[in-house]
């Protein structure tokens, strides 16, 4: 009778370092940030311009609990790099769309006055709102680059998230057809 109560003991236990390590640690596919999934195409003719915006992705916090983003990154990418991502204020006019180009230079990126703020480590509050960008670089000017989407993981309350957004883009150093 012990052998049998020490595996049922062990499967329970197990059980629940289990339940814990899924609901605690791994990353949970959407969640409470809304954005537009992956889908459509874009075509970019950047000549032999080395860096480009991707952008602009809407965010929107549905949950009850703030939203810690805490890593982006490019889905697939294929002759491009990341330089690094910002979240723009939900109701700044921006013309910062996908284009050649980084468009928003060297900062500041504190969000002080509309500004927009590194998107790493930003918070986004309850009902909050924003839009994504994010910098790509280009190493090889004259070589077409693709990217299939970009990926924002995120914390919410105790839970892991990660979310997958965007149209796949084309950068091409000639024409899009």
């Amino acid at each position: 009778m012990g052998a049998k109560t020490l595996v049922a003991g062990v499967a329970a236990g197990a059980l629940v370092v289990g339940a814990g390590v899924w609901y605690l640690g791994l990353r949970h596919d959407g969640g409470p940030l809304s954005g537009n999934m992956l889908g459509d195409a874009v075509c970019l003719s950047v000549g032999e311009t080395t860096d480009a915006t991707i952008g602009l992705l809407p965010l929107k916090n549905t949950g009850s609990d703030p939203v810690t983003i805490t890593a982006v990154s490019i889905i697939g990418p294929d002759g491009v790099e990341n330089d690094g991502a910002l979240l723009v204020p939900e109701g700044a006019n921006s013309s910062s769309g996908s284009k050649t180009g980084w468009a928003f230079g060297n900062g500041p990126f504190d969000g002080e006055n509309g500004a927009p703020t590194l998107a790493v480590g930003a918070q986004l509050e309850r009902s909050a709102g924003a839009k994504l960008v994010v910098h790509v670089h280009r190493p090889d000017p004259l070589a077409e680059a693709r990217l299939t989407g970009i990926r924002i993981e995120y914390r919410s309350g105790m839970r892991h998230f990660a979310r997958e957004m965007g149209p796949r883009h084309t950068l091409r150093p000639g024409r899009c057809f």
